[in-house]
């Protein structure tokens, strides 16, 4: 690996953190289409996301994640962040086990449209649409020498009379969503670990440009004595309802919320007064006075509910009567209870950001 390669993969890792603390890539960022309606986080959220996103997506960018093809020929052909990760990683077995997600998952998704009847663009497409007209550029300077991949103001224009401004901009946020999120995913297991690889035991060091990355690009930086004022979501000024709501929106804390609902129904309140009370799955049972059932009992009572999802701990698979009355399939309750360890774990880490209320004037 050259020197040039190494300070290109530690600008995309700082390119990267910078990336994953921007709210538009937060768990909480929620945006949705309700029939021709948009949800969606603030625009500036989404404009400062573009930022550090397009220093990844752009072919231009030393840190692109996927570099297009060049067709000159002799022209050199330059390793991109991908191909540079994969093949230098040093654990080849880890790294042909991610090959399929990272090259064939992701080159797919790109190509592929977004599976709605009112938009044929793929989402490689529609993100160089945005991108090229009106988050990053104004489109190409010379319109009569456009290149098959670029787009200008005028394909905007039409995609936009064609599809709606709202359906066309939820396209874009969405896109870049989950394109961001396979960047993060993709440094998290392979990048991270490679770059400190290199700088740690193999005592690269990265140059003026690639250091200053890393320096700054990660901002804010918990070593500056900066408070920001959150204008928009206030998370900072949350009562602990509001904290517990917003964390079990997240889709992998989904298997806890569902879990939580059933067992207190119709009593739902209680699942946001008692969860920062109850640390335990256990106390959670032993709370709601239910009944664990095993594989042979017969409940005896209504179905309230059944929950059949995967999570990162494995498959969560369970089935609430009234009673309450839980029968867990195969490990279920100890995927659902380290599921709910961190999500409690996680409560009390949100909880800490809380600033106090202001003084009243003249105290």
């Amino acid at each position: 690996m050259t020197q040039d390669e190494f300070d290109n993969i530690a600008i995309f890792v700082a390119v990267v953190e910078e990336l994953r603390r921007e709210p538009f890539f937060s768990e909480d960022n929620h945006e949705t289409m309700d029939g021709d309606t948009g949800f969606f986080c603030h625009p500036m959220f989404l404009k400062s996301a573009v930022l550090p996103f397009r220093k990844i997506w752009m072919s231009s960018e030393r840190c692109v994640f996927q570099r297009r093809k060049s067709n000159g020929k002799n022209k050199k052909q330059i390793r991109d962040i991908r191909d540079l990760v994969f093949e230098e990683f040093p654990d080849r077995a880890l790294v042909e086990a991610c090959r399929e997600r990272f090259y064939d998952m992701f080159d797919d998704l790109l190509d592929a449209s977004f599976g709605y009847g009112w938009a044929k663009e793929t989402k490689r497409q529609v993100i160089n649409l945005w991108l090229n007209t009106q988050t990053a550029h104004t489109g190409p300077m010379d319109h009569t020498n456009k290149k098959a991949w670029e787009f200008d103001l005028e394909d905007f224009n039409k995609c936009d009379a064609r599809i709606g401004r709202e359906k066309f901009e939820f396209l874009f946020r969405s896109g870049i969503s989950t394109v961001g999120w396979f960047y993060i995913e993709f440094a998290e297991a392979l990048a991270f670990p490679l770059f400190r690889k290199l700088r740690d035991k193999q005592g690269m060091k990265p140059t003026f440009e690639a250091d200053m990355a890393l320096k700054y690009n990660p901002y804010p930086s918990a070593d500056y004595k900066i408070v920001f004022d959150d204008v928009f979501w206030h998370l900072s000024r949350e009562t602990m309802d509001e904290t517990v709501g917003r964390l079990l929106k997240r889709e992998r804390f989904s298997r806890v919320r569902d879990f939580l609902r059933i067992i207190f129904f119709p009593k739902k309140h209680e699942v946001l007064t008692q969860l920062h009370e109850l640390d335990t799955l256990d106390a959670i049972l032993e709370r709601s006075k239910s009944v664990v059932l095993d594989k042979s009992s017969v409940p005896g009572s209504r179905l309230l509910g059944r929950s059949n999802k995967h999570t990162c701990y494995g498959h969560a698979f369970f089935d609430v009567y009234a009673g309450p009355k839980v029968r867990f399939f195969d490990n279920s309750r100890e995927v659902l209870s380290r599921s709910y360890l961190e999500c409690r774990g996680c409560l009390l880490e949100e909880r800490k950001r809380q600033r106090p209320p202001d003084k009243p004037q003249g105290c």
